[in-house]
């Protein structure tokens, strides 16, 4: 991870932290050599920086029997004095295949990140659940074969 406005003890423990949310802080002091409470001390300021949003759990939608992701591209197909892109972004993420929805330029205004069981399964979810989102036009599907992530991805 790139941290260039932070300095060497925070990169090191947030570089800890990416690998493992559940580290303890004597863990980390350990790894680091340096003491517990700095530790301590050091993280609670991440958090109240803002730096550090949220600990969490990174799923393996595999091992939960959703093999399939992929990307789609969506078009805005709606009135936009009547709904808004960010509501539809909202409601895009509430359906179950989603993992998220970026709203981006260009050509396409949604780029949504899906998993799914099977090819038919994500065709369905397609068809009888997004596309009946008002404000979603016609959509390009892509489906990720492998997927690698450079350094300034958070685990």
């Amino acid at each position: 991870m790139l941290f260039d406005q932070l300095d060497a003890k925070d990169s090191a423990i947030l570089t800890l932290l990416q690998d493992d949310a559940r580290a303890s802080t004597k863990s980390i002091a350990d790894r680091l050599n340096i003491p517990r409470v700095t530790v301590h001390d050091r993280i609670k300021r991440l958090q109240e920086r803002g730096i550090i949003e949220k600990f969490s759990v990174k799923l393996s939608h595999e091992k939960l029997g959703l093999p399939l992701h992929g990307f789609l591209l969506a078009n805005w197909a709606g009135d936009k004095a009547k709904k808004d892109r960010r509501s539809v972004a909202q409601e895009i993420c509430k359906l179950p295949f989603i993992v998220g929805c970026h709203i981006i330029t260009g050509q396409w205004d949604f780029m949504i990140e899906v998993v799914a069981k099977e090819m038919n399964t994500l065709g369905d979810s397609i068809l009888d659940e997004l596309s009946k989102i008002q404000g979603i036009g016609h959509t390009q599907t892509m489906v990720t074969f492998y997927s690698f992530y450079g350094a300034a991805h958070a685990s």
